[in-house]
Order: C-alpha cells, then structure tokens, then sequence
C-alpha cells in the first residue's frame, strides 16, 4: 500500500515539476516588469516612424532620388534594449515605402571588390560610377526618464528620431514615440 502510494506521489511529482518553456502568442501585447521596451514596441515605434518618413518624402520630393544613411540607434537608457530589432524593422520599413538606405560603413568593402573586379581577375567587371552617396541622414536615440506621480513609479522612454539633410545639415524632420509605464512593486521586476 505504501509502495503504491509512493508509486503515485512520484508521478506526480515528476508531472508537476517536467515544465519546460512556454510558446507565448507572439501577437499578444506584454509590457515588462523592468518598463523596458518590448520588442513589439520597438516594431511598432519602427514601422509607425518609417510610414511618417515616407510620407515625408512623398510630399517633399527629391529630383535626385531618396537616399538615406540611417545611423545604429543610441540606447541612453538603463534598460539593455534591442536597438538593433528596431533598426532592422526601420530599414525593411523604409524599403517597402521606397526610400532606399545607404550603407557607408560598408562603403571601403565594396570599394575594395569594385577595384579587385576591375584588376580583370574576375568575369564581371563592377562600375565605379554607381556608388550612392547620401542625402539624408536619419538618427535615432531611445533615452528614458523616471518619476513619481501620485505616489507611483513611472519610467518613460522615448525614441526620438531626426532626418537632417547631408548639404545642409539642417533637420528637416523631426519625431518621437513615447511609452510610459507603472513600475511593478514587490519582489517582481527591476525596482528603482
């Protein structure tokens, strides 16, 4: 009877405690217990800042053509953020609304190929004179603020973003989205 009861004590137990990861909906909306940006947030904070720079530029239009450099994200905030999920989604957003992004950090690579093309060691032959130079640069930063209201901790953090024309470095375009959210008390989440 005891050995029985064991028996079923020990599944029960190994039922109980064999719980693995669980898949979320990645649909569902979460805010983090720290109030750090949630990848959701930062998409959307990407997609919604890229349709407005596009609209932009179709109701400022360039004879020269569209082309951007936009710059890695400056996280001045405590929270670790994902900066390079929001440049990602930024960047595929901007292509879908044709403005295209230049990437000079990778300006000397392709230089580099362009001239081995050239030496007539490879079949194909590049073009010098097709490189793109900016006209545009667009530069974002996510930085927070933290206070009380009523009693309460709120943390907000904004992604500020700025398009400045390269000729003459003036910001013709300007925006920000802002979350701000409660801190979770107790012995959950990140206190401040």
């Amino acid at each position: 009877m005891i050995r029985v009861l064991i028996s079923i004590l020990s599944v029960f137990l190994i039922l109980n405690c064999s719980g693995g990861a669980k898949r979320l909906d990645d649909k569902t909306d979460f805010v983090a217990d720290s109030g750090g940006l949630t990848s959701q947030e930062l998409v959307r904070a990407a997609d919604k800042l890229a349709d407005e720079i596009g609209v932009f530029f179709k109701e400022n239009p360039n004879e020269a053509g569209v082309f951007v450099a936009h710059y890695p994200t400056r996280n001045d905030t405590s929270e670790q953020i994902q900066t390079e999920l929001f440049d990602n989604a930024f960047v595929s957003k901007l292509i879908k609304n044709k403005v295209y992004t230049v990437r000079t950090k990778t300006r000397e690579q392709s230089l580099n190929e362009i001239q081995f093309s050239l030496s007539g060691l490879t079949s194909n032959r590049l073009s010098i004179g097709k490189l793109k130079s900016p006209n545009y640069f667009v530069r974002c930063e996510i930085n927070e603020n933290m206070f009380t209201a009523d009693g309460e901790k709120i943390v907000e953090q904004s992604i500020n973003i700025e398009l400045v024309e390269v000729e003459t470095t003036i910001a013709v375009w300007s925006e920000k989205v802002s979350y701000r959210k409660q801190a979770v008390r107790g012995n959950k989440g990140v206190g401040w």
